[in-house]
Formats: C-alpha cells, sequence, structure tokens
C-alpha cells in the first residue's frame, strides 16, 4: 500500500513539473525554473523513496526489470534536472518527467518480484553492471539530445518565428552537448562490454548470447557515429536518427528478454 500511495505522489508531482514546463514551453522567459526544480525535487525524493520499498523487501531485494527500469529512469531524471540548472532544456525536461510519471504508474500494473534472498558480490560483475548502466544513462540522455536536435532543426528550417523568440536553447549549443554526451557515453559502453568480457564467464553463453550481440551492434554503431563525427565531421539528420537506432537497439538489449520472460511469460 505504501509503495502504492508513493507511486501515485510521484507522479503527481512529475506531472504538474511537466504541465508546467510545456505551459511555457514558447514562452520568451521559459518556465519558471525555481517551481520546476521544486516540484522536480520533490517528485525525485518521493521516486527515491518508491524505489527503496520496492527494491529492498522484507523478503529479500526485488531486482525485477521494472525496478531496474525506474531506477534508471531515476537517474537520467536526476541527471537531466542537474544540466538544465546550468543549461536550458526545456525540451529535455517535460519527456523525462512525463515518461516517469507513466513508469511509475505503469509499474502498478505490471508483475514483477525477482527475489533475490542474497547478493553476491563479485568484483567483476559489480564493474560491468555499473559501467552499462551508466553508459545507458548517458547514451539515452545523448538520444534525448538529438530528439531536441531534431525538432529545434526542423522548425528552424520551416522557419517558425516562435522557435527563434523562445527560451529554447541554440541549436549549436544542443548539437555540441550531444556530441560530447555520445562520445562518454560511448567510452563508458566500450568500459562495460571490455569489463563483461575480461571478468565474466558465458558472455556468449545461450542465456545471454542476444544481450551481448545487440550490445556489440549498438556499440559498433555509437562508435561509427563518434569517430565519424570527431574525425570527418558526420553530423545532421542522419546521424541523429542513426543515434536513435542504436539506442533502441541498447534498451533492447537490455531489458528486452527480461522484459518478455517477466511480464509478458510471467517466468519469476
Amino acid at each position: 500500500m505504501l509503495v502504492i500511495s508513493l507511486s501515485i505522489l510521484a507522479s503527481i508531482f512529475y506531472a504538474f513539473a511537466t504541465g508546467h514546463v510545456l505551459s511555457r514551453l514558447f514562452d520568451k522567459q521559459g518556465p519558471s525554473q525555481k517551481k520546476t526544480l521544486l516540484l522536480s525535487t520533490a517528485a525525485i525524493l518521493v521516486h527515491m523513496l518508491v524505489l527503496v520499498n520496492s527494491v529492498f523487501t522484507t523478503n529479500g531485494q526485488d531486482l525485477s526489470t521494472v525496478n531496474v527500469a525506474m531506477l534508471t529512469c531515476w537517474l537520467i531524471v536526476v541527471s537531466v534536472t542537474a544540466v538544465s540548472l546550468k543549461f536550458p532544456a526545456t525540451l529535455l525536461l517535460p519527456v523525462v518527467y512525463g515518461f516517469a510519471a507513466i513508469l511509475l504508474i505503469a509499474s502498478l500494473f505490471i508483475p514483477h518480484h525477482i527475489i533475490m534472498h542474497g547478493i553476491n558480490i563479485d568484483v567483476g560483475l559489480v564493474t560491468h553492471i555499473s559501467l552499462s548502466l551508466l553508459a545507458y544513462c548517458v547514451l539515452i540522455i545523448a538520444t534525448l539530445y538529438a530528439v531536441q536536435f531534431y525538432f529545434i532543426d526542423k522548425r528552424l528550417k520551416n522557419r517558425d518565428i516562435a522557435i527563434v523568440q523562445s527560451h529554447l536553447p541554440p541549436l549549436m549549443q544542443v548539437e555540441r552537448q550531444l556530441y560530447q554526451l555520445l562520445t562518454i557515453g560511448t567510452v563508458l559502453l566500450t568500459l562495460a562490454l571490455a569489463a563483461g568480457f575480461v571478468f565474466l564467464d558465458g558472455m556468449f553463453a545461450r542465456e545471454f548470447i542476444h544481450k551481448t550481440v545487440l550490445s556489440l551492434v549498438a556499440w559498433a554503431i555509437f562508435s561509427t557515429v563518434t569517430i565519424g563525427h570527431h574525425f570527418l565531421g558526420w553530423r545532421g539528420k542522419a546521424v541523429v536518427i542513426t543515434i536513435m537506432i542504436a539506442s533502441g537497439i541498447v534498451t533492447l538489449a537490455y531489458f528486452g528478454s527480461r522484459f518478455i520472460q517477466e511480464v509478458i511469460l510471467l517466468k519469476f
């Protein structure tokens, strides 16, 4: 009951934050940073309480796909909110806040109970998982920047006066931050895969091969785009779409099979 109440409360705060930002999306002054920060901070804190009560149960640790997804979402929300304090992120905030609200409500209806009575702490495994989670968060944020770049670029090409007079960040600034995040995320993904091959056995075992192959495919795409941008000057719509596709592949690698097994097939 506590988790249900906290999830609803967090989603309400996220919804209010989303509504506030969207209501002033094309306003010259932009949304009130103080009000946005107040609402988002409340949502983030309650979201954290949801995670604590969902993961750490009396029977053990619940590390289901839904809980891992909520943790990843929380990390992304915290990161984007922190970035917004220094750089304009008017388009990113309603996306991450809105998704967090939807995920919290959806988690109440999706069965998820993978109880682990004890966690075997292995340095190699912890290193691989930590780097993988960090890489995923950074790459998803980079993808959000890619979406923001695509949106602003399209509106500018259509000579939309509202976009020029809005509080949205300059296109070149968005592009610069996009490729900085892409580079960092690609490096982290490289380290995560390297840690997996060095420290773990069975990366190509039957139950893990699809994750490994999809991760390698995504890594190849991200690496190609990163190298192409830095050395060949690649940029524009085609690159942005490629980044989105690679993010979809890495999401499928991280969550696809577990989601099917735990949620659709109910194999707990």
